[in-house]
């Protein structure tokens, strides 16, 4: 019999239960939530800065974004994180730009849905183009999230409808309910015989909150539940309790199950698991975010006072197996630990924009890097501006 962690109802989960229930309008900004006043009303200068170098390394002028280390491939990855880059320093500009190359590229005369290939790029022939069609489901719902913000951002309805055709599709084709939960598949490929993989850092309870809102037609608040128990089952099975790259379903029986040595380490995968509910603690305080946050970020903060660093890949049973560090596990990272460990947080943040000069973080041409040190950078200092206009 599965062990359902208790649902805890948040303030914004109130008002709006307390709004559908009346029927009674009301403004849903997070203007007036108890947190406001700490937080960064304008964005920091090096979110500027760094977003500026980032549209000029990275984003041709047609809105394609590039990855210089993995031969100039495109993904959909990669356009939804500047898309909602875009959305939260308010560039629309360029938020349009790669909005449209992603439909026009990804999805155009390669899928039949509103979904993304994840992959485009040189082909062995020369020809540039899409090379995997499957779709990847946090750049979907990254992509989706991002709509809703620009939607109200710039008070715009043709970003909304585009958002709810995603959503409609990624309900339909990237969820599955099993024995009474529902889970986000990994994509379109990664399911065969009874077996899922499934990636624990997809899972974003923050954003099926706002979907909720958005799109009425589909239950994602079920979502917000999963991650919970998702990511506490995953951390429960390694020795860390960080959480595994990936896991696996058992689509028959709905166990949760560690994969191999290779795919269950905690690394470039799995750390995005800390920032999506550290911004989730931050907007929405749901108590389950902070418990998960304090049972499993021990062995982190235990590392760090030790050595003064992460390595960048961890095994399940805690064994460094990697000699270097990685700065986008750290930005991940600080945000997370920012109310459990303010010092651990404060020396990550230090290491990390110590490596700043001209607009980048250390390598200038990492891509993941650059958007993993800008994310990590706005939830530390708490610019949270897009969120509090819904």
């Amino acid at each position: 019999m599965e062990k359902t962690i208790p649902t805890v109802r948040s303030w914004t989960q109130t008002v709006v239960l307390a709004w559908l229930l009346t029927g009674v309008p009301f403004s849903c900004s997070m203007n007036n939530h108890p947190l406001s006043k700490n937080r960064s009303a304008t964005p920091p200068e090096i979110l500027n800065t760094s977003w500026r170098a980032y549209v000029d390394r990275f984003i041709q002028k047609d809105g394609r974004v590039i990855d210089h280390a993995r031969e100039s491939i495109s993904t959909s990855e990669g356009q939804a994180y500047a898309m909602l880059r875009a959305v939260w320093i308010q560039d629309r500009e360029v938020f349009d730009k790669c909005h449209l190359w992603a439909r026009n590229n990804l999805n155009s005369g390669c899928r039949s849905d509103h979904l993304w290939a994840w992959k485009w790029g040189k082909d062995a022939s020369g020809k540039w183009q899409v090379l995997d069609k499957a779709f990847a489901s946090d750049a979907d719902q990254d992509a989706a999230l991002a709509l809703i913000l620009a939607s109200k951002t710039w008070k715009e309805e043709k970003y909304l409808a585009q958002a709810r055709a995603m959503l409609a599709d990624l309900w339909k084709l990237g969820t599955l309910g099993i024995r009474g939960r529902r889970y986000l598949l990994s994509g379109d490929s990664l399911c065969q015989n009874q077996k899922c993989k499934l990636n624990p850092s997809y899972y974003a309870p923050y954003a099926y909150r706002i979907f909720s809102r958005f799109d009425r037609s589909h239950n994602w608040m079920e979502l917000v539940d999963t991650s919970y128990f998702l990511l506490e089952t995953a951390s429960s099975q390694t020795g860390t309790h960080l959480p595994p790259d990936w896991i696996y379903l058992n689509t028959s029986s709905g166990e949760l199950s560690l994969a191999g040595e290779k795919e269950s380490v905690f690394s470039y995968d799995a750390f995005r698991v800390y920032w999506r509910i550290a911004l989730d603690k931050e907007l929405f305080q749901d108590t389950r975010a902070g418990n998960y946050l304090s049972r499993s970020l021990t062995w982190v903060a235990n590392q760090w006072e030790k050595n003064g660093k992460l390595p960048a890949v961890v095994s399940r049973s805690g064994k460094p197996l990697a000699e270097y560090e990685s700065l986008e596990m750290v930005a991940g990272l600080m945000p997370a630990l920012q109310t459990l460990k303010a010092n651990v947080a404060a020396a990550m943040n230090q290491k990390l924009q110590s490596t700043f000069q001209q607009g980048n973080w250390a390598d200038k041409n990492s891509y993941y890097l650059q958007n993993w040190a800008w994310f990590g950078t706005a939830l530390y200092q708490k610019y949270v501006t897009p969120f509090e206009l819904l």
